[in-house]
C-alpha cells in the first residue's frame, strides 16, 4: 500500500472552514453551480433536512443513509440544517463552492451540537486493479486512532498499521481491491479495540472514505463508508465496554462473564476492575459469588455503551446493578467526574463536593450521578458526604484532575466503614 495524491480536508464546525481535494472527478451542472448532497451520519437525528436560500436540497436524509445530490449556486453559500419534518435550526454554516465540484456533507454530533464535515468529490480514480481509502475521524470523543488492515482472514497482532494516531482525515491510500479485515484502535494501543470491520470490500478503482463517529460511551466508535460520488454503508459497533465493580460483604469474591468475555475472576471486594470490550445486547451472565452460582438477573448492553456492574450486598442475597458510564471527553482544560453510590446498608443518599462545590447530590444506592464537568488542575478537597452521617464519608486530598480527563469516585464498603476508591477512566 502507498499513500498517493495531495488534499486538503475541509472541516467545518458551525463557522470553521478547511478545505480537502485531490485530483477530479466530479462536475457540478453548470460552469455557475456545484452540485452537493448530505450524508447523515449522526445517532440523534433520526432524519435531516439540507436547506440554502429558502430551497430544500436534501428532505428526510436517514441515519446512515445519503440523499442525491442537488444543484446549487456556487460561491459563498449558507446552508441550514434541521431535524427532518421540523422548522427550527439544529446547525448553520456557510461553505464556498467552486463552480462544477461536488460536494458530499457529512452531518456528525459531539457533545450534544450538529457538526458538518464537507468532502470535495474531485479525488481520481485509481489505476486498474486497485482502489483507493481514507480515514476520517470525526470523534472528538475517541481521541487519536490506529488504522490497521490485513487480508480477509488475518488477526490484529500481525496487522499493518495503515495510519496512525489519526484526528482527522488522512490522505488516501491506494490498495489493490479485494476484501480486508480493518480494525480501529486506540493510538499506540494494539490492545484497545474500538472498531472491528471484518469483512471490508474493496472494488476496482472505488473511492472509498471511512468516516468514524462517536458513541454514547464515548471510547468506542462507530463506522460509515461513504464511496464517492456513490453509496453510503453504516458499519455500526457492535461491542459494549463493561467492567466490574464488586462490594460483596466481608470482603466477599467476585467471578463474572457476559457473553462469554471474563469481567474478573476471584476479585475480592470492594473493588473496581477494568473495561472488558463484551458483544453488545442481551448479556448472558455466568457469575459466582463466594463461589456459589447466583443470578443477576435480565441485563443488557447497547452498543457503543460503556458501562459498570456493580455487585452489591451480602454474599448470600447478592444485588446486581448495571450502571451507563459518559465516557466522553471534556474540553481542552476541563474534566469530567461522577459519583457512584455502592454502600451497603447506608440506607441514604449521598453527594460529592470539590473544593466546597457541589458536584453529585442525592445520588441514591444503586445508581452513579451525571459527569459534572469541572475545571482541570487541582483539587485541594474531594469529600463525599451522606445526611445518615455527620461525619464524611470520604475525603481526597490535592487531587490532580488533568485536561480532559474523565474521573469516578466510587463509593463502596459499609454505613460503618466506607471506601472510596478515585478512579481516572480516561
Amino acid at each position: 500500500m502507498k499513500k498517493i495524491g495531495i488534499f486538503l480536508s475541509l472541516l467545518l464546525i458551525l463557522n470553521q472552514l478547511q478545505g480537502c481535494h485531490g485530483g477530479g472527478s466530479g462536475s457540478g451542472s453548470s460552469s455557475t453551480q456545484s452540485q452537493v448532497r448530505l450524508v447523515n451520519s449522526t445517532t440523534d437525528y433520526a432524519s435531516l433536512d439540507l436547506i440554502s436560500s429558502g430551497t430544500m436540497l436534501a428532505s428526510a436524509v436517514a441515519t446512515g443513509s445519503a440523499s442525491s445530490y442537488a444543484n446549487v449556486n456556487s460561491g459563498s453559500t449558507a446552508f441550514t440544517l434541521v431535524r427532518g419534518g421540523s422548522s427550527t435550526t439544529s446547525a448553520q454554516t456557510t461553505i464556498s463552492l467552486t463552480a462544477g465540484v461536488n460536494y458530499t456533507l457529512v452531518a456528525t454530533t459531539s457533545g450534544q451540537q450538529l457538526l458538518v464535515t464537507a468532502f470535495i468529490d474531485n479525488e481520481t480514480a485509481p489505476a486498474s486493479g486497485d482502489g483507493k481509502i481514507r480515514i476520517s475521524n470525526l470523534s472528538a470523543d475517541a481521541g487519536s486512532v490506529d488504522i490497521y488492515v490485513a487480508n480477509n482472514g488475518g488477526d490484529l497482532s500481525a496487522a499493518s498499521a495503515m495510519a496512525t494516531y489519526v484526528t482527522g482525515t488522512t490522505g488516501y491510500y491506494e490498495i489493490a481491491k479485494g476484501t480486508y479485515h480493518i480494525w480501529i484502535t486506540g493510538a499506540g494501543d494494539k490492545t484497545d479495540l474500538r472498531l472491528d470491520l471484518p469483512s471490508v470490500s474493496i472494488s476496482d478503482q472505488q473511492v472509498l472514505a471511512l468516516i468514524l463517529t462517536g458513541t454514547t460511551g464515548g471510547v468506542l466508535v462507530d463506522g460509515l463508508f461513504v464511496t464517492q460520488e456513490g453509496a453510503v454503508s453504516a458499519q455500526k459497533n457492535g461491542s459494549a465496554r463493561i467492567r466490574l465493580a464488586a462490594n460483596i460483604t466481608a470482603n466477599g469474591n467476585v467471578t463474572a462473564t457476559a457473553n462469554g468475555v471474563s469481567l474478573g475472576t476471584t476479585m475480592r471486594s470492594p473493588v473496581v476492575g477494568s473495561y472488558a470490550l463484551v458483544p453488545a445486547g442481551a448479556l448472558t451472565m455466568n457469575v459466582t459469588v463466594n463461589g456459589s452460582t447466583v443470578n443477576t438477573g435480565n441485563l443488557n448492553a447497547a452498543a457503543g455503551a460503556d458501562l459498570t456492574l456493580l455487585a452489591a450486598g451480602d454474599g448470600a442475597a447478592a444485588q446486581f446493578f448495571l450502571l451507563s458510564d459518559d465516557n466522553r471527553r471534556p474540553i481542552s482544560g476541563k474534566a469530567n467526574i461522577r459519583l457512584a453510590n455502592g454502600i451497603n446498608g447506608l440506607g441514604g443518599n449521598i453527594s460529592l463536593t470539590a473544593d466546597y462545590n457541589q458536584i453529585a447530590h442525592d445520588v441514591a444506592p444503586g445508581t452513579v450521578s451525571a459527569a459534572t464537568n469541572v475545571s482541570s488542575g487541582i483539587v485541594n478537597l474531594l469529600e463525599v458526604d451522606s445526611s445518615q452521617s455527620n461525619t464524611s464519608l470520604y475525603q481526597a486530598t490535592n487531587v490532580n484532575l488533568l485536561s480532559q480527563g474523565v474521573y469516578s469516585v466510587f463509593m463502596l464498603g459499609n454505613s460503618t466503614a466506607p471506601v472510596g476508591i478515585l478512579r481516572r477512566d480516561r
